[in-house]
């Protein structure tokens, strides 16, 4: 599930469908994906029924609100145009995709779960992606900056490495010092050339992402519940996945810029029912600091987040909920909850044809112990020779 907001127009998803609704007018306009241009359609994903864990991977506004893109688990890449909701390109990737962003000059880029990222051309709807890199592991977040001189991508073995683009052979620097993946990577808005990054090792790393210097960490690990962490570790056993944890793994981190010196920070868990809020201020690694502001405690665990100018808006498998903020805090919002009823409704009935799939086992590594099995055979090599001696 996702979701993405330009002005007033709200993008709403769900299993096959699209809601696109317009909070001043009050209508909404629902979009079927169409069938995938090649002869043979993906039914499988990892092995697995597609049907069984089918969602929209991610649907998001370009910059200026022109285009508006969707993409599927079953590899399927489409645009439209926002305004006509005229579909510009149906497009079939490779594979699977695990984020997909848009350029400042409304290209999107694509990082799928290989390791490999490809850029398509929003000016050439028929053609396919061409490849800019490759990471030996899985990327997990990738992005443009807004200068569009560099490609930063981050992966399941800790790195961040900072590319050149879109001549992306050319590697700049690596940002090094993350203990777990790192899965939410973003430009800090008031000063762009600082990076901040975070993923499953429970701290949060501003950097000079063009020379590969940490600037400033901040551990996050305090705020959160014993509880929460108890969960999700019942959660890696049931999918059979033996490892100890001690911090719990970001979902999502959203930004967004308050002043020329300081920016909002929102910040999601698995298996946790609140949304942190934190600042951090400052330009350079003098006078950088990161504070904790407040927890939106809310019924259910997120399924995605979204900081528009002064609001924060949260989907929960019950509903869309706004906040906004006043005075470094975040209130309900009552006035636009209310011009939103008719498209919680609509939710109510996309989330009946979904299924709760979750995929975040995939920033895991699992581990395979053939140390016995050597053992046992080396064994039996003795004993063969031991008998024929």
């Amino acid at each position: 599930m996702s979701f993405s907001i330009f002005n007033n127009d709200i993008a709403l998803c769900s299993g096959e469908n699209i809601v696109v609704y317009n909070i001043k007018e009050n209508e909404e306009n629902i979009i079927t994906l169409p069938k995938l241009n090649n002869h043979h359609e993906n039914n499988t994903h990892n092995k697995e029924d597609i049907e069984s864990i089918h969602s929209l991977t991610s649907v998001n506004f370009s910059n200026d609100g022109e285009y508006l893109s969707v993409c599927t688990n079953r590899k399927q890449l489409c645009l439209y145009k926002r305004k006509e909701l005229e579909i510009v390109s149906n497009r079939s990737l490779i594979r699977a995709a695990s984020k997909v962003r848009f350029t400042k000059s409304n290209d999107i880029i694509v990082a799928d779960k290989s390791g490999d990222a490809y850029l398509f051309a929003t000016t050439k709807p028929l053609e396919n992606g061409n490849l800019l890199l490759g990471h030996l592991s899985m990327i997990l977040d990738i992005l443009v900056t807004s200068d569009e001189k560099y490609i930063i991508t981050a992966d399941r073995d800790e790195k961040i490495r900072v590319s050149k683009y879109p001549n992306s052979y050319n590697i700049s620097a690596y940002c090094l010092g993350h203990k777990k993946f790192v899965n939410n990577i973003a430009e800090v808005p008031h000063c762009r050339e600082i990076l901040i990054s975070c993923g499953g090792d429970g701290q949060f790393i501003l950097w000079n992402y063009k020379i590969g210097k940490e600037l400033y960490r901040f551990p996050f690990k305090q705020n959160l519940q014993d509880g929460d962490l108890k969960k999700f570790e019942k959660l890696l056993e049931d999918c059979n996945i033996d490892e100890s944890i001690i911090n719990l793994p970001v979902k999502q981190m959203q930004i967004i810029k308050i002043d020329n010196l300081t920016s909002i920070i929102s910040v999601s868990f698995y298996c946790c029912k609140s949304v942190f809020i934190y600042n951090v201020k400052g330009t350079n690694d003098m006078d950088l600091t990161m504070n904790y502001l407040q927890a939106i405690k809310i019924d259910e665990e997120p399924l995605d987040c979204f900081l528009n100018e002064n609001q924060l808006w949260i989907l929960t498998n019950v509903k869309l909920d706004v906040y906004k903020l006043r005075d470094n805090s975040y209130f309900k919002d009552e006035e636009m909850i209310k011009k939103i009823c008719k498209l919680n409704t609509l939710w109510e009935k996309l989330r009946c044809d979904s299924c709760d799939k979750t995929l975040f086992p995939i920033l895991y590594k699992r581990k395979f112990d053939n140390v016995q099995e050597y053992q046992e055979r080396k064994k039996c090599r003795l004993n063969e020779k031991q008998m024929l001696d």
